[in-house]
Formats: C-alpha cells, sequence, structure tokens
C-alpha cells in the first residue's frame, strides 16, 4: 500500500492561534490553507474516545487529574479554551465522532495520532477503529492512523489492513525498516533533528513515505521537501504557504 500526504499537516491545527485539539484550532488551520490536519486520540475511563493529547488535564483544560482515569461526561464539562485565552471560554474538548464529522464535512484529510494509555491498548484501538468505520465517509480517503505504539499499530493494520499506518519514531533507529513492515505501515514520521538528506532517500527508496515532525520554519520546511519529504507537520500552517 502507498500513501500520497498532503505536503503540509497541521498540528493540532493551528495551535499557536487558537487551543490545540478544539475545533476552533481545527477552523482556524482550515482558514490559513491547511488540508490535512494531525490530532490526538485518548479514551476515557469509560471508554469515550476524545482528542487530547496530554496524560493529565491541566495544562490544556481547566479540569484536573488523569485523562485516563476521568469520566466521559467529568471530560465534556471542561473549558478548553479558556488556558489559551479568554477569547476561547467554553470551547470544548472534541469526542472522536464529531471530530470525524467536521473533517467529513470539509472535506478535509486527516493524520490520527493513536495514544493509548498503559493497558488500554488493545481497547483503546479496537475503539478508535470502530469509530472511523462508523464515521468516516465511504467516499474519502481514509485517514492516516499514526503512533509511537508498534503494538496498537500492529492490530490496526490485522483488524482494518487497507487502514494507512504510520509510525512514529522520537529518534532515528537503524532497524527502522523492519519496525515499520513489521506493522505494515506505509510512512515513517521523524523528529526534525534526526532528518537528514540521506535518511530521507533512504525511506524513499525503500518506497514509503516520510514525514517530518514539528517544523516551524518556512527554510527547514522548504529544505526537507527539496530533500524529498512527503510532508511536514506544522504548528503553523500560515508560514508554509507559498
Amino acid at each position: 500500500m502507498t500513501i500520497t500526504l498532503e505536503p503540509l499537516i497541521a498540528h493540532r491545527g493551528a495551535a499557536p492561534y487558537a487551543p490545540e485539539n478544539t475545533f476552533a484550532s481545527f477552523e482556524k488551520a482550515r482558514e490559513l490553507g491547511a488540508r490535512s490536519i494531525e490530532f490526538d486520540v485518548m479514551m476515557s475511563a469509560d471508554g469515550e474516545l476524545f482528542v487530547f493529547h496530554d496524560a493529565n488535564l491541566k495544562r490544556t483544560s481547566n479540569g484536573c487529574g488523569e485523562f485516563g482515569d476521568s469520566s466521559s461526561e467529568y471530560i465534556a464539562s471542561l473549558d478548553a479554551g479558556s488556558w489559551f485565552s479568554q477569547q476561547f471560554r467554553g470551547e470544548k474538548i472534541p469526542t472522536l465522532k464529531e471530530t470525524l464529522r467536521w473533517f467529513a464535512h470539509h472535506s478535509m484529510h486527516a493524520n490520527i495520532e493513536l495514544k493509548p494509555l498503559p493497558g488500554r491498548i488493545d481497547d483503546t484501538t479496537t475503539a478508535v477503529l470502530s469509530c472511523i468505520n462508523q464515521c468516516w465517509s465511504s467516499d474519502a480517503p481514509l485517514p492516516l492512523l499514526s503512533s509511537f505504539n508498534e503494538q496498537a499499530l500492529l492490530l490496526c493494520s490485522r483488524l482494518l489492513p487497507e487502514l494507512p499506518l504510520g509510525l512514529l519514531l522520537l529518534n532515528w533507529k537503524n532497524d527502522w525498516l523492519s519496525r515499520l513492515q513489521n506493522v505494515n505501515g506505509v510512512s515513517l514520521h521523524l523528529p526534525k533533528h534526526v532528518v537528514n538528506k540521506e535518511r530521507i532517500q533512504m525511506v524513499k527508496n525503500e518506497g514509503y513515505a516520510l514525514c517530518v515532525y514539528t517544523v516551524n520554519s518556512k527554510k527547514w520546511a522548504r529544505r526537507f521537501w527539496e530533500w524529498g519529504a512527503d510532508a511536514i507537520i506544522s504548528d503553523y500552517p500560515d508560514l508554509m504557504v507559498n
């Protein structure tokens, strides 16, 4: 399986301009010209899927405690905007179902980062796949699902083999190819500080897409593209517009 990625993927929406992983941030990214958005998915204590990044609620909401220990009712009640600016007071933490419907309505490409908590890999993964099956438009290309968790990716490849998968790495790994092959991935996602022209060409020569995160400099974005990167993930979609 191969995949064609949008050259720019907006990181959690347009995070410098609106609270990350909210509809306000997604709308801002779209307004700034992004056609693809990366967002994170986690599961509440009672099994609801929400678009959220941190293990703890404190940084990006007015809640407290661990996300995985919190009920869906509590998470849905939180203000996810005031921490950023009073302009966004009352912004909610979206569910995955709501988010997939928003993407379908706007014909946007999605990069879903799956973030299963310890001990909940199978539950979170199967729930995300079920939600994609229920809520994603059959007329649209499937979203790209990426994760640092290789067990989750392997389960995805077994349960929904047509879903394109991306392997996220924190550092360069010499065994990247066997890891990617093991999970039946289509793309390798690397942090900008480990990416160079030779490594991009190495990945491309093996037939995989290469995505670089998180690139907030137009100069470096252009350089990565010139070297052959398929996509960059950026906090600043407006800085990437030619």
